[in-house]
């Protein structure tokens, strides 16, 4: 869809301005006419919010929530669905837009399926390019474009429609305008916040050399370790696709009996440059045991995964032309995924087949 502006938001921001216009609607006046329309991307962020939309189904004329899902969900009592298709348009939105004679509220943003590089979590760094409106006009506007796109059964339509002409009926609140002013200063606030406390980890992470502790990095080689993916991608919802290119390389863990200390941390050093140097400020690497390496992509298509799999594997291949001079074939398995976990269980079965590169499907 066109955005009025391109203000680019946080996740942050969308949750405290989602809260805002669900209170909006909560304050609505019982009994009169109000259509409610969310789209939650996915069923487990409507999870987080159930309780308020039972509140809201019980006060509204209509509540509609939109799923990228297979199968109906179990949803609160007056809680109206739609099921996306994933490569829908409004399979990307986040919104929320109240409506009823007395007012409007909408927050419309759409995914850019890429993420902050300093933030805390991958879920936190989500971004967003959106707008938002406590004018009714605007929330009027907005129920039309979803009444227009989303298949919904005539009943939902003819309820919906009942909730446009009282609207209609009803003259346009006067200096609407001005409720925007607050909203706006308080999620600039926000905004200032969240980057501010970004800045504040990354001065802490440069002067003490960590990020958040020594259990999250590996000694050997600097890496990040399981301790950190595991903190990274909590909460991770399967709005992000993330990239992820598993890299076996056999013989790693005998170097140090065979060679030496000196030869295993210049071995170490050349696999670790070979991930790195190919990768976005966005990305991270995971050392998993002694002889895998984990690459985490966040919002990397298929093609540019597999091409990165394919050139590691050719650059480790490689390292026999500098010390300590031992050939060490590399294997790998990738995948983009909107799973949740990470399937990195099955990416570990897969290099166990011993193909140089894999794709996991």
């Amino acid at each position: 869809m066109a955005l009025p502006d391109g203000t680019i938001l946080s996740k942050r921001v969308l949750v405290e301005l989602s809260h805002a216009i669900e209170r909006f609607a909560l304050a609505a006046e019982p009994g009169a006419p109000l259509v409610v329309v969310a789209m939650f991307q996915r069923l487990s962020y409507f999870r987080r919010e159930t309780e308020v939309y039972t509140d809201i189904a019980a006060r509204s004329s209509v509540t509609l929530v939109g799923l990228v899902e297979d199968f109906p969900p179990q949803l609160p009592p007056g809680v109206r669905h739609v099921l996306l298709a994933e490569d829908e348009d409004l399979a990307r939105e986040w919104s929320v837009t109240v409506l009823g004679p007395n007012g409007g509220a909408t927050l419309v943003a759409v995914d850019q399926e890429r993420v902050d590089a300093g933030a805390h979590t991958l879920e936190e760094g989500r971004r967003f390019q959106g707008y938002w409106s406590f004018v009714r006009a605007d929330a009027y506007r907005e129920i039309l474009r979803l009444r227009a796109q989303l298949t919904l059964p005539a009943e939902t339509v003819e309820a919906i429609d009942e909730v446009l002409h009282a609207v209609l009926a009803a003259p346009e609140p006067r200096h609407q305008d001005r409720w925007n002013v607050p909203l706006r200063f308080l999620a600039d606030r926000v905004d200032a916040g969240v980057r501010e406390r970004a800045g504040l980890q990354t001065r802490l992470d440069a002067a003490v050399g960590h990020h958040d502790d020594v259990a999250e990095r590996d000694p050997r080689t600097g890496l990040h370790t399981e301790r950190f993916l595991a903190r990274w991608t909590a909460g991770l919802g399967a709005g992000l696709p993330v990239g992820l290119v598993l890299l076996r390389v056999p013989g790693v863990a005998a170097l140090r009996a065979k060679y030496g200390l000196r030869a295993e941390l210049a071995t170490l050093q050349g696999i670790t440059r070979s991930i790195q140097e190919l990768l976005t400020p966005s990305d991270r690497v995971v050392r998993l045991g002694r002889e895998d390496f984990l690459a985490v992509l966040p919002s990397w298509r298929e093609s540019d995964v597999l091409g990165l799999c394919d050139e590691v594997c050719t650059r480790v291949s490689g390292l026999d032309q500098q010390y300590p001079f031992v050939a060490l074939p590399a294997t790998a398995a990738a995948t983009v995924t909107r799973e949740r976990p990470l399937p990195v269980d099955r990416l570990v079965a897969q290099v166990d087949g011993g193909r140089r590169v894999s794709l996991l499907v």
